[in-house]
């Protein structure tokens, strides 16, 4: 392992223990609804979509980094269900997400496997340009600074939302 690796990986432990710190008190048939106010339902993401949308991206950064095989393999279903372009919606029925332990176990599994696979890779390849022509991504011009990018803020970013949704269903803080 290079020098780069451990900048990419160092959001590993934080991320994966503050999930789990958000996820306390939060039951299967809260999990994928929409907190309610005085006017109605406040629209924000839910656990369900928050985790499911991360849990997507590990595939996709091992891929930016240059590894085409990358051992992680999203649920079917789970890439339109949970893409940067679908909505989070209310699901009271249970009926529109998977259920909790499939969405949590899937976040877990794929987030550990791409930060293993990110430690292994040499400062050649994380160094290399990514060649994604996305003006999104054209703000980190190196793999591993993408990688960077979507294995660190981009997720605690998003759980940040959690906390956030945790105060609207009257959970509290979680720390």
């Amino acid at each position: 392992m290079g020098n780069l690796a451990p900048i990419v990986t160092a959001s590993h432990l934080p991320l994966m223990s503050y999930a789990e710190g958000l996820l306390k008190g939060i039951t299967p048939d809260i999990f994928a609804r929409m907190p309610t106010g005085p006017d109605g339902i406040i629209t924000t993401n839910h656990p369900a979509f928050i985790l499911g949308h991360l849990s997507i991206y590990p595939a996709f950064i091992i891929k930016l980094c240059g590894v085409e095989d990358s051992g992680i393999t999203n649920p079917e279903g789970f890439d339109a269900l949970f893409s940067h372009e679908a909505t989070c919606k209310d699901d009271p029925e249970g009926t529109i997400y998977p259920a909790m332990e499939a969405v949590t176990a899937h976040f877990y599994a794929a987030h550990k496997a791409m930060f293993a696979r990110i430690a292994e890779l040499s400062d050649e390849q994380l160094g290399a340009p990514h060649g994604m022509e996305d003006e999104f991504f054209a703000k980190w011009p190196s793999r591993g600074a993408a990688a960077a990018f979507m294995a660190g803020p981009h997720p605690f970013l998003h759980i940040g939302q959690l906390s956030t949704w945790r105060r609207c269903m009257g959970l509290g803080s979680a720390f």
